[in-house]
């Protein structure tokens, strides 16, 4: 069974009677081959960058203030979006009233990406399955409970495996030597412009000079504290990409600097996606799910 994730949005939305528009990144079409049902025109793909990804947002938010004169525009970015937005309202080229930001990555994208890529985004994973009492590690007891079934889908990703250093705990440590071979790999492939490497070996089809020229942004620390619309910031505990953390301190820099703008709403056992795969297994949202809908239906 397959759905458009999309549809999810504009359904409740609409219900809601509130409108939804999204948009492709340049060089992506709607396809037919799973698992992402789209094509890429690797030409135009490479012209998906962030400064890109401004204008477009920007022509797209100046068309709907013009069609819809009187209408508030929300902008709903998650992930890389949570840099773009911001980025679209501190220009001032286009009128948005709003921003919700979801995943929200607070750091330059290059700390970051070294942050997943260092056991972080493993260690989470593998904490919100097996790390029962919140303690920060796992231990061999804690992992042959296998309390919620979870270890059939590690395949031959074993304990033994896992404790690297065999001290019968799976710590930080531990998952980082799994990702360093990566992550060096991927720092070089970006550094020498290599994009077949990147489309052949990283998860996610992105071109080195889009890596680059996210690597040279001012971070959202350093841009949030300029805008004075309304933000809300969505983040789950179990955020393995863009750590809760980063929605904690940037909620402390606007408290220190006594601006009242920013609202931040956060969520236990939730993930980077805010537990979306709940819609899909239970037709059921989330808790965070539901906070996004119910807090642009406020506005």
């Amino acid at each position: 069974t397959f759905f458009y994730y999309f549809d999810i949005w504009a359904e409740e939305f609409t219900k809601r009677g509130i409108g939804f528009c999204s948009y492709s990144q340049r060089g992506v079409v709607d396809g037919d081959t799973p698992p992402f049902f789209s094509e890429i025109d690797d030409a135009e793909y490479k012209k998906y960058r962030p400064h890109n990804s401004v204008i477009d947002v920007e022509s797209i938010v100046s068309y709907l203030n013009a069609e819809y004169i009187s209408a508030k525009i929300i902008l709903l970015g998650w992930s890389e979006g949570t840099i773009i937005a911001p980025l679209v309202a501190e220009r001032g080229n286009a009128n948005v009233y709003a921003l919700m930001l979801a995943g929200y990555c607070n750091e330059n994208l290059k700390d970051t990406l070294i942050w997943q890529l260092s056991g972080n985004t493993t260690l989470i994973f593998l904490r919100r399955l097996f790390d029962y009492d919140k303690k920060g590690y796992i231990t061999r007891s804690d992992f042959d409970e296998d309390r919620y079934g979870a270890r059939k889908n590690l395949g031959e990703l074993t304990f033994e495996k896992l404790d690297a250093d065999s001290d019968d705990m799976i710590t930080l440590s531990d998952v980082a030597q799994i990702e360093k071979e990566h992550l060096l790999n991927l720092l070089n492939a970006i550094e020498n412009d290599d994009d077949e490497w990147l489309k052949n070996n990283h998860d996610v089809r992105l071109t080195s000079a889009w890596f680059k020229e996210h690597f040279a942004l001012r971070p959202n620390k350093e841009v949030l504290p300029k805008l004075d619309l309304p933000i809300h910031i969505f983040s789950g505990e179990y955020d393995n990409m863009t750590p809760m953390q980063h929605a904690l301190d940037i909620d402390a820099e606007f408290n220190r600097l006594g601006k009242n703008n920013l609202t931040l709403h956060t969520f236990e056992n939730h993930d980077h996606d805010l537990n979306c795969v709940k819609y899909i297994v239970k037709n059921e949202f989330s808790e965070g799910f539901t906070a996004i809908f119910d807090t642009v239906d406020d506005i």
